[in-house]
């Protein structure tokens, strides 16, 4: 009988528990919700050492729209670069769906200012920024290589870390690049026979920042010090075995990795860039105690960054 009570007190706490929870999910009407616009969104990173100046156009989704994901680029935007002496009117390429033109129509010039101006007829959108004059000397690096097993097979990892000197006297951030031009064999279907070819490809480092370095760093209260980068690695091609009808049996394919070259870069930049990358980096963290933050935008009455970086490059030949 104490247990038939007990049994029924918990089920009456259970439906009252139950019933708080639910009272705790409103659903406000729909003229209640906050009203939002959509905004021009305008990236673009002009440097020194870049091939060809970009401009990404697109626009963002008001609150509660769904968009699937997708980005609605703008075609039909008026998009001009000034220097405070020049100023040129950036195509738009359908090809890339960039606003884009090459270096040698504007060349861009370390210690210069630059102005960005957007509209795409209704909206209106601007912002400016200085492309940075010193050089950041690269003073050593470090290769090497490590195996990894998974179990059921083993990876030659290449490892990369780089050293380089602070420019004294100024306040400086930076963001540090590297990419291997690899040769190496893969396997090739012809007339039914599998045969083996060389080819090349080039692959980004990947930067280990668990040790609490950042492949994006400042030099606040490190004037004049020497920087290291995160740890980069890059996953060499693995022997590989596939199967020939020809022979009713598989071969094997050994990769016999060549390093063509690998380019280093320390890019010294102005403080936007510095600011909305790392900015977006924080903001999509997979930490569930991690509290949201907003992406850094310096684009006046819109989204987005207009910034600049000057890059010092050393590029590694294997003798």
């Amino acid at each position: 009988m104490i247990r038939m009570k007990i049994f029924r007190c918990a089920i009456l706490f259970f439906a009252i528990t139950l019933s708080a929870c639910e009272s705790l999910v409103t659903t406000l009407p729909e003229e209640k919700l906050p009203k939002t616009e959509s905004r021009l969104v305008v990236q673009s990173f002009i440097s020194p050492q870049a091939t060809a100046i970009t401009v990404v156009v697109t626009e963002s989704a008001p609150l509660f729209t769904e968009t699937n994901g997708r980005q609605n680029i703008i075609k039909n935007a008026v998009v001009k670069l000034s220097d405070g002496a020049t100023q040129i009117t950036i195509p738009f390429d359908s090809l890339s769906n960039l606003y884009t033109i090459a270096k040698e129509r504007f060349p861009i010039v370390a210690g210069k200012t630059y102005s960005l101006a957007v509209s795409d007829g209704k909206r209106n959108v601007n912002a400016s920024c200085k492309v940075p004059v010193g050089l950041a000397a690269i003073k050593s690096y470090v290769l090497d290589t490590t195996l990894q097993s998974n179990g059921f097979s083993t990876d030659t990892i290449l490892t990369l870390r780089i050293k380089w000197q602070d420019i004294a006297s100024e306040i400086n951030y930076y963001r540090v690049r590297a990419s291997l031009n690899v040769e190496y064999s893969t396997q090739e279907l012809k007339s039914g026979n599998l045969t083996e070819r060389r080819v090349r490809n080039r692959v980004n480092f990947r930067w280990d920042d668990t040790i609490g370095r950042n492949d994006f760093q400042s030099d606040l209260n490190l004037d004049g010090a020497i920087f290291t980068s995160p740890l980069g690695r890059v996953t060499l091609q693995s022997v590989s075995q596939y199967f020939d009808p020809k022979i009713n049996n598989t071969r094997t394919f050994y990769p016999r990795n060549k390093i063509i070259n690998i380019t280093m870069e320390v890019s010294n930049s102005d403080e936007n860039y510095y600011k909305y990358h790392r900015s977006l980096e924080t903001s999509g963290t997979d930490n569930p105690f991690t509290e949201p933050s907003l992406v850094y935008t310096n684009i006046n009455n819109g989204l987005g960054c207009f910034a600049a970086y000057n890059t010092a490059v050393l590029t590694y030949t294997p003798k």
